[in-house]
């Protein structure tokens, strides 16, 4: 965004953005990096899988979700997956146990850092970190805040597991 915007919390909730939905920081509006074709086929291809488990495990998936991590910082995830469907109305009010993000190819992960722990503080339990362009993932978790490269994207409690391949649409 090459200007500042300023807005209350209240404004924020009730503004939609031109292109990608926006984050919220502490009052100000924050742009997320728009993804390309590869962000938005892992995106896809991730949400088709997920979507997939919905009646066996019981999970609700949605993307491009705002995430209120503190009272005035509301994070946008990619994809977002919880347990249920009682997770609120308009915006969630219980964090989802995963929480998915996909690069674009002006993302850092440097940058994703601070999104990272802020989801870690807030109690969700997996975090998933693609790299479509180099087919890597880091996956974090409260066990492991650190995060680790990974070859397949896994949760507990309910069990996932998606080979990367699989999330990349690629063969192994």
């Amino acid at each position: 965004m090459s200007t500042k915007v300023l807005m209350g919390v209240d404004e924020y909730l009730r503004t939609s953005f031109d292109g990608p939905d926006c984050e919220y920081l502490d009052g100000e509006v924050v742009e997320r990096n728009m993804g390309e074709l590869p962000h938005g086929d892992v995106q896809l291809t991730l949400g088709i899988l997920l979507s997939r488990l919905r009646r066996r495990l019981g999970i609700r998936v949605v993307t491009e979700i705002r995430i209120q991590v503190s009272p005035t910082r509301y994070r946008v995830a990619d994809l977002a997956v919880w347990r249920d469907d009682h997770i609120g109305n308009r915006i969630p009010t219980v964090p989802p146990f995963l929480a998915i993000e996909i690069l674009s190819p002006e993302d850092r992960i440097t940058r994703m850092q601070p999104k990272i722990a802020e989801y870690l503080a807030i109690g969700v339990e997996w975090i998933w970190l693609i790299e479509p362009i180099e087919k890597s993932a880091i996956c974090y978790s409260q066990r492991n805040p650190a995060g680790a490269l990974c070859d397949v994207l896994r949760t507990e409690n309910p069990a996932i597991e998606i080979p990367l391949a699989a999330a990349l649409d690629i063969d192994s």
